[in-house]
């Protein structure tokens, strides 16, 4: 759901879900805990089938879809129910330290699978020096630029540089502090090489960055993003938590917002891999995952991006808001097609924590039929949720 000006600020400097209903649980000599998260759930019919089983063959990326996964029939579903743990302690005038701990569980039904570990990181922020933290958090990338277009509640959000790209664990930021309106970002993801045979191969370890920055005056919002994504397949060292985009490294992004009126906002942005790998290396690689067995390491190749268009808008009519995007997005792989893809929702609020939420997503997935025929199909989903 699309946040305010003040929430998504917060959410940008610490890299955690924007809760307004987080609950003060301790504060005392300085140090303040907060309690927040949110529970989300949908009903989703519609869609497309997952092509899946998948061997290498003639197909796109030199593999075949041997069969399908139903995956259009009416479902129950967590939608990215969260709880996390904010702390902070005042340490001087102008200078705070802070951490955070946010875990997802599923919470459809009754189970005994671990929880997924969220933003947890720790860090320092100074008013007069910026903001450093080490952990486990989204690109700075997509803090800056592309997190603006995710205001979906299910699915719609199109990005070729999202959170976990090149982040998400092991990672280490440091962001300006706010000067005349800009503010600028820096992140390293290190990969270490250990635990991996030696003389095999290259084993040292790399770092791999990212870098952003944004101007805000008055209501227009411009931010530019590079995520250096580097590739790791020649190596030994490996990421921990997100790993590269499947297309190639070097990912250039930038957008730019307009809040019209105080009901009306609308957004653009563009994202390219420039430094794409070879057809016969995207081949290479989605047979190499066939042969493994790994799925969605071959859907993630084959369904990668070089560049993409995104345009979109969000309309408050006071108990709640409607918004839709557009995402114009060109294949890597030669013999995909290029795709439109949409979102249309809506969210009514029964009160300030609570509202129900519909969206209607268009994936447009257009191919040959090597990929098992994959047809436009609407997903239709409709959601209750309530924040903390």
């Amino acid at each position: 759901m699309k946040k305010t000006l003040l929430a998504t600020a917060i959410a940008g400097a610490l890299g955690v879900t924007a809760a307004a209903q987080a609950a003060t649980v301790y504060d005392q000599d300085g140090t303040q805990v907060d309690v927040y998260g949110r529970i989300n759930y949908g009903i989703t019919t519609g869609g497309t089938d997952q092509a899946t089983g998948f061997v290498p063959g003639t197909g796109v990326g030199g593999v075949e879809a041997t069969g399908e996964t139903k995956n259009t029939g009416s479902e129950f579903v967590d939608v990215f129910s969260r709880f996390g743990f904010r702390a902070r302690h005042q340490v001087a005038p102008t200078m705070q330290v802070f951490a955070n701990m946010e875990f997802r569980p599923d919470l459809t039904a009754q189970n005994d699978d671990s929880m997924v570990i969220r933003n947890s990181f720790i860090g320092l922020r100074d008013d007069n020096f910026g903001m450093f933290r080490v952990g486990n958090f989204d690109g700075v990338v997509y803090q800056a630029v592309t997190s603006k277009f995710e205001v979906h509640e299910y699915e719609g959000f199109t990005t070729i540089s999202g959170g976990p790209i090149g982040a998400r664990g092991d990672s280490v930021q440091y962001s300006t502090p706010v000067l005349g309106g800009f503010q600028a970002h820096v992140q390293a993801k290190h990969a270490s090489g250990n635990d991996q045979p030696v003389g095999a191969q290259d084993n040292s370890s790399t770092v791999s960055w990212q870098a952003a920055v944004n101007y805000q005056w008055q209501d227009l919002y411009l931010a530019a993003g590079y995520n250096q994504s580097k590739d790791l397949a020649d190596r030994g060292a490996s990421y921990s938590g997100g790993g590269a985009y499947a297309a190639g490294e070097d990912i250039w992004t930038v957008m730019a917002s307009y809040q019209f009126t105080p009901q009306f906002s609308a957004r653009v942005k563009y994202e390219e891999v420039s430094d794409t790998f070879s057809q016969e290396e995207l081949t290479a690689r989605a047979q190499a995952a066939a042969v493994a067995e790994n799925d969605a390491r071959v859907r993630s190749i084959v369904g990668s991006m070089e560049n993409l268009w995104t345009v979109g808008a969000t309309f408050d009519y006071g108990m709640g808001e409607i918004y839709a995007d557009y995402n114009r997005v060109r294949s890597a792989f030669e013999g995909v097609d290029s795709r439109n893809v949409w979102t249309l929702g809506a969210n009514y609020r029964f009160s300030r924590p609570m509202y129900v939420w519909a969206e209607i997503h268009d994936a447009n997935f257009d191919t040959d039929d090597s990929i098992s025929d994959l047809n436009d199909e609407l997903r239709y989903t409709v959601g209750l949720r309530y924040d903390f």
